[in-house]
């Protein structure tokens, strides 16, 4: 039978306004066992860890309170990468049977690295021309350790053994190291068979990961090995915001699963996750 969110839930509702006595999670749970789905137990908390390495584009770098008169600064920076490993700690519930919500906190540890090309020119005297250096940063590195926090939904459907599912989310990190935050959107659609039905509770799938990240970081100077007083602005964005997915959940039992994830393309990632459910 393939599965209609908008029919489905329309079924139920007419069925469950006129017979349902008690209140269970999700809503129309008994509805959607009876036409033959199984369901999870509707709350979940999931440790994860998840490393990411991917490509960045610096779109400027602007520099102020530099209190050396006469000295001119230009940055330019090359395309770099940005590498992260984030560890989360996720809390859900099937409010539907095919609806997920959750929320999620964790630690980020990364950094960016990136080539600049720095152009300065240095006023000694008006009448002298300007004394023009030219110098290169093989390494422009900022850290990204911060705490992080969001929320998110999934929208899950199947007909038979094939399953499809969207899962969206925001979570804003707040840097600890240098100053600044990374805002960041991610929907991921996902195609899936499970072999449950088979005798075996694996359930594997493929898809992929759109990211939209915004990253203004600032500092101090001195916090970048750069021996100046003065501050620095920072604004970057990634190579691809998309890149592909391949990965696999294993049910131990009812309450305990193992999924994981690879990332292939411009943004390499591998996730880990232990749920357990109740």
């Amino acid at each position: 039978m393939k599965f209609s969110p908008l029919l489905f839930a329309t079924s139920c509702l007419i069925a469950s306004t006129a017979s349902a006595d008690s209140f269970t999670l999700p809503i129309w749970k008994e509805e959607a066992e009876a036409r033959g789905y199984q369901l999870p137990k509707p709350f979940g908390l999931n440790l994860s860890y998840m490393s990411m390495e991917q490509g960045i584009n610096v779109d400027s770098i602007a520099l102020s309170n530099i209190n050396i008169p006469g000295l001119d600064l230009d940055m330019k920076a090359e395309p770099g990468k940005q590498v992260t490993d984030v560890f989360t700690l996720r809390a859900d519930v099937w409010l539907f049977p095919f609806l997920n919500i959750y929320g999620l906190v964790g630690k980020l540890e990364g950094y960016s690295s990136t080539a600049v090309n720095v152009d300065a020119q240095v006023k000694l005297h008006p009448l002298l021309p300007p004394l023009k250096i030219k110098h290169r940063i093989e390494d422009f590195r900022l850290d990204l350790d911060g705490d992080l926090k969001g929320a998110g939904f999934v929208l899950a459907g199947g007909y038979k053994q094939w399953f499809a599912l969207v899962d969206a989310n925001y979570t804003q990190t707040s840097l600890t190291v240098i100053d600044g935050s990374i805002d960041s959107y991610v929907v991921s659609p996902r195609l899936g068979y499970d072999f449950t039905k088979n005798g075996t509770p694996l359930r594997v799938w493929v898809g992929a990961m759109y990211q939209n990240v915004e990253q203004e970081l600032s500092g101090e100077l001195r916090d970048l090995n750069i021996p100046l007083d003065g501050r620095f602005d920072v604004k970057q964005r990634l190579v691809s915001e998309w890149n592909t997915l391949a990965g696999f959940q294993y049910g131990i039992n009812r309450s305990w699963n193992i999924v994981g994830e690879m990332g292939f393309g411009e943004r390499e990632s591998a996730f880990l996750s232990l749920e357990r459910r109740f």
